[in-house]
């Protein structure tokens, strides 16, 4: 049977050639199919250090031009811009391989290169390309050489910055599994057609795209979307979607994006909540700047929520794990040296809340100071949280001393905590808003 098994292995993988056989010097790796090699030099996610596998032997020495091309083209490949030009160019004309990654992050599309961009695009060399990212110039938006949408039906990743899309229309990516575009000019209608049109769309990032006055999301396949940009956000229908991140760009007024959720019915991220979100409204629950105004059915469904305060506002946190009794992660950034007014304390609680007597099992505070304000916060959940496993604080200053930590320890009256399987965690850190990214991955974790 062993025998049977291993000839039939060999078929699969393919002969060995007589030199292979006989070579005692190659390693089990090298005795492998070109195929597979290939396949492996394409996932190195250096260029340059997928290119230099031809010097590990003979064996090596054909294999790159032959692999999926990966081309990364960052200050790795080359410091200057010149060069670069020069070294794509040279790649993509030698390279006789299919097409896997195209990602010009050192040289950006620019007016006066239009014509070389549409040139590489152009190449055999990408035929069957399956992902592309590149950035146009920021203040002053480059059209979309039309040579890249010959790759609509093989791309599955796209990461698009600073282009003009006004010219654009009627295309359609079928295999397109992950779209990011920031700071591209294009019409709401336009906007809409394009996720529409993604029918396997699984991650969607938009940002900055200040002329669509609306978002509207409807597709039946995204499952995260990450939003920051100067409109309003409406997800109309998206039945598979469960990762919301939400993030105001630095510099915009207060009170200038509204979120609306109509149908999201396995949502289970929320984030970032903030002030400056001046409205968001999912089914019955309607917050406004933080603050929740009222709710007749609570959503059962979001487990983990990332929220900034200006200060830490414990009545607005109460309102928000009413209207998400199922909460299991909660994570807070707190905003330095900024307070606010009228907010009461509580040690105890008068109605009980499902999620912190069954459910909340991490809660997890940045920008943490030690001091009165954020102490009382604080406490709430220790002394009410009943199946609390970890509380984490992102200790901001000088903070975390044995002095120091004894006294966070007496002050927050850790001995008394409500669970008794409860562990705190005290770091120091610097951590800003950035924490709350749409790729950041221990919020996405549920």
């Amino acid at each position: 049977m062993g025998d049977v098994a291993a000839a039939s292995k060999r078929r699969r993988d393919g002969p060995e050639s007589p030199a292979m056989r006989h070579d005692t010097s190659l390693d089990h790796i090298s005795r492998l199919p070109d195929e597979i090699l290939g396949t492996i030099i394409s996932l190195i996610p250096d260029t340059k250090d997928a290119g230099r596998t031809t010097v590990l032997s003979s064996r090596w020495r054909h294999l790159w031009r032959s692999a999926p091309l990966n081309l990364a083209v960052n200050r790795r490949l080359s410091k200057r811009k010149h060069d670069c030009i020069a070294i794509v160019s040279k790649i993509l004309a030698a390279h006789r391989g299919p097409a896997r990654r195209l990602s010009l992050g050192a040289i950006r599309l620019s007016r006066d290169r239009y014509a070389k961009f549409d040139g590489w695009f152009q190449s055999s060399a990408l035929n069957g390309l399956q992902e592309l990212d590149f950035s146009g110039c920021f203040n002053q938006p480059a059209p979309l050489p039309r040579s890249a949408l010959r790759f609509a039906t093989t791309l599955q990743a796209v990461s698009i910055h600073a282009c003009d899309f006004r010219d654009v229309d009627d295309v359609c990516f079928p295999r397109l599994k992950q779209l990011k575009l920031s700071r591209i000019i294009i019409s709401e209608t336009a906007l809409c057609s394009l996720i529409t049109s993604c029918t396997a769309l699984q991650s969607l990032e938009l940002h900055g795209i200040r002329e669509v006055g609306i978002i509207r999301i409807i597709s039946s396949t995204l499952r995260s979307i990450g939003v920051s940009a100067w409109s309003e956000l409406v997800i109309e229908d998206a039945p598979c979607l469960e990762r919301l991140i939400s993030r105001v760009p630095f510099g915009l007024f207060h009170g200038q994006m509204k979120v609306r959720v109509i149908a999201a019915p396995k949502l289970k991220v929320l984030g970032c909540l903030t002030s400056q979100i001046s409205e968001l409204v999912i089914g019955s629950v309607i917050i406004k700047e933080m603050i929740l105004v009222s709710f007749t059915t609570s959503v059962r469904t979001v487990k983990v929520l990332a929220v900034e305060f200006m200060g830490p506002n414990l009545d607005a946190i109460l309102g928000f794990l009413r209207c998400f009794p199922c909460l299991e992660k909660l994570y807070i950034h707190l905003h330095l040296n900024m307070d606010m007014k009228n907010v009461r304390q509580h040690d105890t609680l008068v109605d009980p809340i499902e999620c912190l007597d069954l459910h909340l099992g991490e809660i997890v505070l940045y920008n943490y100071q030690g001091k009165k304000r954020h102490v009382d916060f604080a406490r709430f959940f220790v002394l009410n949280a009943r199946v609390l496993k970890t509380m984490k604080f992102g200790v901001y200053g000088t903070g975390c001393n044995k002095i120091w930590m004894a006294n966070q320890h007496r002050q927050l009256q850790l001995d008394n905590r409500a669970s008794c399987h409860a562990q705190f965690d005290f770091k120091r850190n610097y951590v800003t808003s950035s924490s709350f990214s749409h790729n950041n991955k221990h919020i996405y974790d549920t």
